[in-house]
């Protein structure tokens, strides 16, 4: 890619039942169409048809072009994207030292695997790398063979990051058109892996005796060239060249589940990667290659005119109609309305909190001469446990206390009779204060845990990444702390530099994409199996909630939930909350 010149294509009539794809001669960059929701399009002729479940727009029509268009991915992300993030493993966090990787090729593989907790990318390994601050949202992963040097291009960072030690990741929800048996097929040169809800699905790396988990392929090993598409032209490239099949998933239609992608190179010459999707039934499909079978490009929204001219134009053949794997199926309540009640008019009463024992607030007597250690203690709930780190003879200051409603405007959204648990971290150096809260009786499945809670977009001022949130736990660690995180199967976060609330669970997606807001949020929780659960973010001051079905709990499989922590992590804020409820 010379350019980012945007490009308005002419489509022409094609009487083929196939089209094929290959490395653009003059057309770096496109525009392709806004997302919508059909569940197939007929990539031939100059319109897009519906087919499947779901139908849609059909004939032609057409949609507002988005600008700044890439293979990697388009400036201006939207519904149903893969947003991607890149990272420059040869440098630090601030982009400003050398990591030490990247002296040899040999450890590529091994830098990234370290990336890597079990089957998930680890959030604080990659704080580590130095992260790009553009993102893109891509709707496929199709990027023809060409140099390495085009990805820091498009990312704006091609003065700063060498074309070598790099990888992007890519994040988002997908849902199949019709429910049934799939799995990925793909390759990269040099790194591709794909997890499903925390699963290791395809590991598709130009190196084929490397890999970052346990995952191997089981069918199709060496069978498939892909010579041509990857342009390999040496014997050596020859014993690579080939594409890599996944493991079978079962995938009910309209059900969205989380996918997360890397990309990578370690050369820093050519680089290429694709990535497709094959039903159950369809194996035997061949086109004009018999070298290889017709498997439809994985995509999350309708191609337009530029990308399926891409498609047409070169070696890898494709079937006609190209299903949709878009993941904005319902995921979200109150959609029909557009609004919802704010949940700050939906809470118990103080009368009510006085009344269960399932319910804690700071309008229970226990509170009437201050939050303490060992407060709050009842048939539910064990006391308080409290743990700050703060030095005020060093101008270092971590803790807790009951805030006023008058006095501290924040805590309107969770105050009961005007107070609220507040949670501080400011001051010099990296402050931390983190309140343990035990459950007397482990969280059943099908029970609810839930908290009111304003956690401001931290700001430290220690060099390192401030937070505000909660964390769910097995056992009840808590000697200082920094053992928030000890046991934690659950974690949701406001964490510096991040618009959006952050999950940290055994999921991929760590993005809630709700947007961080000063008027707080109802976090409801709700364990539906050992290691699975629902989640439901309701702003407190209105608006639409996001509901999250059946994610995976991080953490050690099959332990009980019986603890919490809310913690400050030198944020240079104040975290307050409110109305802690189990139900039933």
């Amino acid at each position: 890619m010379a350019s980012e010149t945007e490009v308005t294509p002419t489509e022409t009539e094609s009487s083929t039942d196939l089209i094929s794809l290959s490395t653009p001669s003059t057309t770096p960059s496109f525009a392709p169409p806004a997302t919508a929701r059909n569940t197939g399009v007929a990539l031939q002729g100059s319109g897009i048809s519906g087919s499947g479940k779901g139908g849609g727009g059909s004939g032609g029509s057409r949609k507002k072009a988005r600008a700044g268009g890439s293979l990697f991915g388009f400036n201006e992300t939207q519904e149903d994207d893969l947003i991607g993030t890149m990272y420059d493993l040869k440098l630090d966090s601030s982009g400003k030292k050398s990591t030490g990787v990247g002296t040899t090729d040999t450890d590529f593989y091994g830098a990234v695997r370290g990336l890597l907790a079990g089957n998930r990318v680890n959030e604080g390994s990659l704080r580590k790398y130095f992260c790009v601050p553009k993102k893109l949202g891509a709707t496929q992963i199709f990027i023809p063979t060409r140099d390495a040097a085009e990805a820091p291009k498009v990312f704006d960072v091609v003065d700063k990051v060498k074309p070598n030690y790099w990888i992007i990741r890519y994040t988002g929800r997908f849902s199949a058109p019709v429910s049934g048996q799939y799995r990925f097929v793909g390759k990269a040169d040099d790194l591709l892996w794909v997890a499903v809800e925390g699963r290791t699905v395809l590991e598709a790396h130009w190196d084929v005796d490397n890999f970052l988990t346990g995952w191997r392929p089981k069918e199709h090993v060496k069978e498939h060239p892909l010579y041509d598409f990857g342009e390999a032209n040496t014997d050596e490239d020859k014993k690579k060249a080939f594409l890599t099949y996944g493991d079978w998933m079962s995938l009910e239609a309209g059900k969205p589940k989380d996918i997360e992608i890397l990309l990578g190179e370690y050369g820093g010459g050519r680089f290429f990667a694709v990535l497709m999707i094959q039903q159950k039934g369809q194996e035997d499909k061949k086109g004009k290659s018999k070298d290889r079978p017709l498997i439809p490009l994985f995509v999350t929204a309708e191609p337009n005119g530029q990308q399926r001219q891409l498609m047409r134009s070169g070696k890898l053949e494709f079937p006609r109609e190209i299903p949709v794997f878009a993941g904005s199926q319902p995921t979200r309540g109150s959609e029909s309305s557009g609004e919802s009640t704010p949940a700050s008019q939906t809470s118990p009463t103080a009368t009510e909190t006085k009344t269960d024992g399932r319910i804690d607030t700071t309008a229970l007597p226990t509170y009437e001469l201050g939050w303490k250690e060992g407060t709050g203690a009842s048939d539910a709930w064990d006391g308080w446990i409290l743990r700050a780190n703060g030095m005020p003879d060093k101008k270092s200051y971590a803790g807790f206390y009951l805030a006023k409603q008058e006095e501290k405007s924040g805590s309107d959204p969770v105050a009961v009779e005007g107070r609220s648990f507040a949670v501080y971290a400011d001051g010099d150096g990296f402050q931390e204060a983190a309140a343990f809260r035990g459950l007397a009786k482990p969280l059943e499945l099908n029970q609810t845990f839930a908290v009111d809670l304003v956690t401001p977009i931290p700001r430290s001022n220690a060099g390192a990444t401030g937070s505000i949130g909660l964390t769910l736990r097995h056992g009840k660690k808590s000697d200082e702390p920094k053992d928030y995180n000890a046991g934690a199967r659950f974690e949701l976060t406001t964490l510096e530099g991040k618009p959006n609330y952050q999950i940290f669970d055994g999921s991929p997606s760590s993005d809630s994409g709700l947007a961080v807001t000063p008027g707080g949020l109802r976090i409801e929780f709700t364990l539906r199996t050992q290691d699975t659960y629902d989640l439901r973010l309701s702003p407190l001051t209105g608006g639409i909630p996001v509901e999250l079905k059946e994610r995976k709990l991080g953490g050690e499989k099959g332990a009980v939930i019986d603890g919490l922590a809310i913690f400050n992590r030198d944020s240079e804020q104040n975290a307050f909350f409110n109305r802690l409820r189990l139900s039933p």
